[in-house]
Parts: structure tokens; C-alpha cells; sequence
């Protein structure tokens, strides 16, 4: 499951299929992994989709495969993957196109595949640490690429520069590999803990600001907000200390910086302009939203939405003016959050959408209650994801992209499993180690304890 996940987030595809990556002026070694993702003719599928079905009857019946899980999680799972089903024939019915709505569904599918099977094969700690570290290594690649292509292709050689260096989607892998490392810094709470952490956050907070998407600046402060807001005891005093020393470097920061367009400014630059007016991508998208909710008034149900394959109608059209090559924009507007409720209705934002919540509520209980710090700094890790997914979701075609869909699948699958893991361990063993120096847990006298034992054991035989 590793190599299928990591084989996903690096494989480039045939510039025929994919002229969006490096803006189609470049590829690089991995691009030999490139003909998994080409249609095998007769199916249309991949053969990267072959084989990740080929593996789903393998994790499912291989031998414990559902014990020690979250069944919350399979619900929801299974709530979701109904929810896409219904609405998909109420699409079909209204004269939908299957085809699109094909489009509009199967990387979102194939996350809630990839949660469900890894939810089978998890099976203990360094499962958890080997996931991470596919994550984290699969970013690592690809902010590495990003910068070589920058500095060696683009850098003095293309003028004027292209927009973007590797994709959209790239901008939440990097922000998972970011929380990922400081997830584990802070659970294990180590000076090589936290210097590896500082050099895995440098290198891919370099590759973001090259990447130039201000998306993404938006989800790592959601991510590292959050990661703020979760730690308990010495380790949040331990961080508002650093917080407070770090507020007057902030506030010059942001003093100096705002309305600069220096690369130092990126965030502040990501932050100003996501709510402004500044330029026609922020214009095209409060068009497309005007678009979905005159769509939602007039032709969709409330229940089931228009159905999926179906497009949304386009009333106004001064800023959202798309080229032919981009002929299914009607089937995939960039706020993919509003559409699934425009597509789907209440069935689809409540039931479609159910997985995330699910997982935020489970991976809080896997973090509060994990005994071990690569069970607390996964938890963590997918709980700080989730926001930054919705946040791709809302601004930039998230839900129909492939990165962020395993990304959710993973984090719903380390959500289940940590939190089943916390549930399943005994009271005295689910709470953390003592720290040095604090004091001993009080416990009873021994002639009390010996007095009691009896009376314990004749009320254990009652019951």
C-alpha cells in the first residue's frame, strides 16, 4: 500500500494526459512511472487503478483485518460511498452525463477506497511510522523537483516565468509532509527530533514559495493553528513561551511586508490577497460561486442536488472565461465544496461529506488517548491535515484531485486506527508517561489495599 501511495503522489503522466505539471515544459526521472497512469484500452481504467483493486481483496480478507478498528470510521465510510451512489443515479436519471460525473467522483472514491484498506492492513506503531514516512517522503521528491526545475529550467532561461512550478495539487502534499515532521517533533520533544523537523520544513516551505500558490500558505497556517491549539501541559507552556518571544518578529514582519510582493512575503501576500479583489483569479471565482448558488435556486433539489454529471449553469461570465481546452469547467468548479452541494444537496454535503468530521472527531480521541508518540504524532498529523484539505477543497478543485484524496484516505485510516488502539488499552496504560519530576501517583495504603482486595474480587464474581 506504501509503494501504491508513494508510486501516486510522484508518477508524472504522459504529457499528452497532463500538460499541467511544470506547466508542460518539463519532466523529470519519474516520469518513467508515467504509462501506470494511462488507460488500458477497451477498460479506460489505469493500470494503477488495476492494481490498487487487485490489492483491495487482499487487505480485506487478509487474517484480522477487522479487529482493533474504529467502526465509526468504516460507517461513514460506507455512508459516504452510498451517498455518491444515490446522488450519481439521481444525476443519471435527470439526463446527466455519466462520463463527467466519472470525472467528478473517482479520485474522491478511490481516498475513501485507500482509508477503507488501510484501515485493514494497520496493525501496529510502526505501520503508523512507515505511512509517515511514504508521506514524508513523497513530499521531500517533489519539493526537490520543484526546486531543481525552478533553478535549472525556468530560472533565466523562461521569461516571463510560468505560474506555478509543479501543480496545484502539490500545495497540500506539501503542508501534510510539513505537519508530518512537526507532528513528530512535538510528540517526541527531542533536539534531533526538532532539528530534522526545521530542515523538512525549510526545504518544503522553499519549495511552496517557489510553487507561488497562495492556497497554500492558507492551509499550513490552518495545519500549524491547530497543532498550536492541541498539545496539553508543559509542551503548550512550552510553546506560548516561544509564541510570545516570537511576537515582536511577527508584528515587524507583517509591518514591513504587507503589500510587498518579495518572495520573503509570500504569506502575507497569500493572506491579503485571498479576500481582496486584486486580480481576475479571485474575480473568476466569486463568478463561479454566483454561478453554482443561481444553479442551486433554480434547478437543484434540495434533498439530492442537480445530481452529478450534470453542469451548472453559467448566468455571468466576465471574469470565468475558459479556453476550449477546458471544456468540462462546468462539471469542476474550483470550490469543490460548494459544488458537492450543489451536485449533491443535503445528501451530499452531510452524507459525501461526512468522512472529514468523522476523522477530526476520531483523530482527537487517537491523540488524547495514544500511548506511544508515533500514535499521538499521527493522530496529530491527520487531525491538522484535515482543515488544509478543505481548504484545497474550497479553493481549488480539491475533491477532484488525486494527492488530496489519498491524503484524506490516510488520514481517515491513521484517524480509525489510533483512536481504536486508545479505546482497546487498559485506563493506567492509556495515560502517558509521567514526566521527570513530577510527582509519584498517591496511592493507597497497604493494609487498606490488602483489606480490599477480597471484597473486589467477591463483587468481580457477582457480576
Amino acid at each position: 500500500m506504501c509503494a501504491v501511495l508513494f508510486v501516486a503522489w510522484t508518477a508524472e503522466w504522459p504529457l499528452a494526459n497532463d500538460n499541467l505539471l511544470y506547466c508542460g515544459l518539463w519532466r523529470s526521472p519519474f516520469q518513467v512511472l508515467g504509462p501506470l497512469f494511462v488507460s488500458v484500452p477497451g477498460i479506460n481504467l489505469f493500470p494503477w487503478q488495476l492494481l490498487l483493486m487487485a490489492l483491495a481483496p487482499v487487505c480485506l480478507l487478509w487474517p484480522g483485518a477487522f479487529r482493533k478498528r474504529a467502526w465509526s470510521m468504516d460507517a461513514a465510510i460506507v455512508i459516504s460511498f452510498a451517498s455518491v451512489a444515490l446522488t450519481f443515479l439521481w444525476g443519471w436519471t435527470r439526463g446527466g452525463s455519466p462520463y463527467n460525473a466519472y470525472y467528478q467522483l473517482w479520485r474522491f472514491l478511490v481516498g475513501l477506497l485507500v482509508g477503507l484498506l488501510l484501515l485493514s492492513v494497520i496493525r501496529r506503531s510502526r505501520d503508523l511510522k512507515a505511512l509517515g514516512l511514504t508521506v514524508l517522503l513523497a513530499a521531500l521528491v517533489r519539493g526537490t523537483l520543484c526546486i531543481y526545475f525552478y533553478w535549472e529550467v525556468v530560472r533565466g532561461r523562461i521569461e516571463p516565468p510560468p505560474p506555478y512550478m509543479t501543480t496545484h495539487d502539490d500545495s497540500l502534499l506539501f503542508v501534510a509532509g510539513v505537519a508530518i515532521s512537526l507532528s513528530w517533533a512535538l510528540a517526541r520533544g527531542t533536539g534531533r527530533a526538532w532539528l530534522a523537523a526545521a530542515l523538512v520544513s525549510a526545504h518544503l516551505l522553499y519549495a511552496i514559495v517557489l510553487n507561488d500558490r497562495r492556497l497554500a500558505w492558507i492551509e499550513l497556517l490552518l495545519a500549524v493553528v491547530l497543532m498550536f491549539l492541541l498539545p496539553q501541559g508543559k509542551a503548550r507552556r512550552r510553546m506560548t513561551r516561544s509564541l510570545l518571544f516570537a511576537a515582536p518578529v511577527l508584528v515587524v514582519y507583517t509591518a514591513v511586508g504587507w503589500g510587498r510582493e518579495e518572495a520573503v512575503f509570500a504569506p502575507l501576500q497569500a493572506v491579503a490577497s485571498t479576500s481582496g479583489y486584486e486580480d481576475n483569479s479571485t474575480l473568476a471565482r466569486q463568478e463561479e460561486v454566483r454561478n453554482l448558488l443561481y444553479t442551486m435556486w433554480v434547478a437543484g433539489n434540495p434533498i439530492l442536488g442537480t445530481g452529478w454529471g450534470v453542469p451548472y449553469q453559467k448566468v455571468t461570465s466576465v471574469y470565468a472565461n475558459f479556453g476550449a481546452e477546458w471544456w468540462q469547467y462546468a462539471y469542476l468548479p474550483h470550490n469543490s465544496l460548494l459544488a458537492m452541494a450543489v451536485f449533491g444537496g443535503l445528501v451530499g454535503i452531510s452524507g459525501i461529506w461526512l468522512v472529514v468530521p468523522m476523522a477530526a472527531f476520531l483523530a482527537l480521541r487517537g491523540y488524547r488517548g495514544g500511548a506511544r508518540p508515533v500514535d499521538r504524532a499521527a493522530a496529530m498529523a491527520a487531525l491538522c491535515v484535515l482543515p488544509a484539505y478543505a481548504a484545497q477543497c474550497y479553493g481549488d478543485i480539491g475533491f477532484q484531485s488525486l494527492t488530496g484524496g489519498l491524503i484524506l484516505g490516510v488520514a481517515m485510516a491513521v484517524a480509525g486506527k489510533t483512536a481504536a488502539w486508545a479505546e482497546a488499552l487498559p485506563e493506567g496504560i492509556r495515560r502517558r508517561p509521567r514526566r521527570p519530576g513530577s510527582p509519584p501517583p498517591v496511592r493507597a495504603p497497604r493494609a487498606w489495599r490488602e483489606w480490599q482486595a477480597p471484597a473486589d474480587a467477591a463483587l468481580d464474581g457477582r457480576l
